[in-house]
């Protein structure tokens, strides 16, 4: 029984390993996990069907701003293997704002703002459309440059 399981995962193993004769396979998502397009910035993207998202309550800077491709670049590595977004409302662009959960269970707007990739530009204006999320960024933001995190020390 031993044997015939081993050579069972060794032919999983050689099957996994084969070439796809150099055609581009899309990425195998866990059940219920989007996946991120090609593009975006940091706090706003399209999934490959076409929706668009907007981080809730967090700001990262533009592309051509201090820190904006560092943030961007950052969330693109962040979204890879995936995400779940519970949208709670729209912008006046039409994109879903949302709380955004990574596959491994992070959730990305307060690692954004924890890790010193997001400011708390849009936080006061319209933390009354989320309010836990708005707690739980306070206290992120507040870590975040009280230890001069990311862009609390980069852009002075």
């Amino acid at each position: 029984m031993k044997a015939w399981l081993l050579a069972l995962l060794l032919a999983l193993s050689v099957a996994a390993g084969c070439s796809t004769g150099g055609a581009v396979v899309s990425q195998s998502l866990p059940s219920g996990l989007l996946q991120a397009a090609r593009g975006g910035d940091g706090d706003s993207w399209k999934d490959t069907e076409g929706r668009e998202y907007r981080l809730g309550l967090v700001n990262t800077p533009e592309l051509n701003e201090c820190y904006g491709r560092t943030a961007s670049d950052e969330r693109k590595s962040l979204v890879r293997n995936g995400f779940r977004a519970d949208v709670y409302t729209h912008d006046s662009y039409g994109r879903g704002v949302s709380v955004v959960v990574l596959a491994d269970g992070t959730n990305l707007n307060v690692y954004l703002a924890r890790h010193g990739f997001a400011n708390d530009r849009y936080l006061a204006e319209f933390r009354h459309e989320n309010p836990t999320l708005a707690t739980q960024l306070d206290a992120a933001f507040a870590a975040a440059r009280r230890e001069h995190a990311g862009l609390w020390a980069a852009c002075r």
